[in-house]
């Protein structure tokens, strides 16, 4: 089982959200604030067995919007293409509560 945190801009989330679901998979969220540009994000979790990480990845990926930002940590004053990042990651234990 493999679990994927991708990390998306607040007015995408839902349609992530619903999408994942509508696909069969469990999602859920929380919001956060990225250090780089200091956007409001939200991460999106969910649990996927391995042979459906591209299929999620792929749900993801058409519900995310490239935006463009200003980086708080630069001098440059130039605004940057942002869309997220995905980190998936093996899944020692899972339990459903």
């Amino acid at each position: 089982m493999k679990l994927i945190q991708a990390i998306v801009h607040q007015d995408d989330a839902k349609s992530v959200v619903d999408a994942l679901i509508d696909r069969g998979f469990h999602a859920t969220y929380s919001l956060c604030t990225g250090g780089f540009l200091g956007l409001s994000s939200v991460t999106v979790v969910s649990g996927v067995q391995e042979d459906q990480v591209e299929e999620a990845l792929d749900v993801i990926k058409a519900h995310v919007e490239a935006r463009r930002g200003v980086p708080r940590q630069s001098d440059e004053k130039e605004p940057v293409a942002v869309g997220g990042a995905v980190f998936v990651t093996d899944i020692v234990r899972f339990e459903r509560l």
